[in-house]
């Protein structure tokens, strides 16, 4: 009755490694054209933005869908990038310099109003405020 037991083991051992057996299958999505090398990136929690850090001193902006919403200009000693407890807050690394820059981005967004019903003068200025750090 042992040797039985021994010889099943080894069968049940094959048959429970076949059922975890398991595959991938995986294929590009999405691809960002830089015209640097890419040193860092990040994305903030939301996902709307992705942030990426190049070699020219720049930080690219994509929005989700791949596209280029703005290009920054940053110190060119800065070589990580690392998000802050804001989604429009990102801390800039300079390893090398031993500094740390805070930088905080303010999105703006154009609102067509051509054909729109106006009231008063058509040339004042309009400020829409997002609080959007409620605590």
């Amino acid at each position: 009755m042992r040797i039985k037991q021994w010889l099943l083991l080894p069968i049940l051992l094959l048959a429970v490694v076949s059922m975890a057996h398991a595959e991938v299958d995986a294929r590009v999505v999405q691809t960002l054209q830089l015209s640097a090398t890419p040193l860092d990136m990040a994305i903030p929690g939301s996902g709307r933005y992705i942030y990426v850090l190049t070699s020219d001193a720049k930080l690219k902006i994509f929005r989700e869908n791949g596209n280029l919403r703005d290009t920054l200009v940053v110190d060119p000693g800065v070589d990580q990038i690392k998000l802050g407890p804001r989604e429009n807050q990102l801390f800039l690394i300079n390893s090398a310099g031993k500094r740390i820059q805070v930088l905080n981005l303010d999105f703006i967004q154009e609102i067509p109003i051509d054909g729109s019903p106006t009231k008063g003068s058509s040339d004042a200025e309009v400020a829409v405020v997002v609080f959007t750090d409620f605590q």
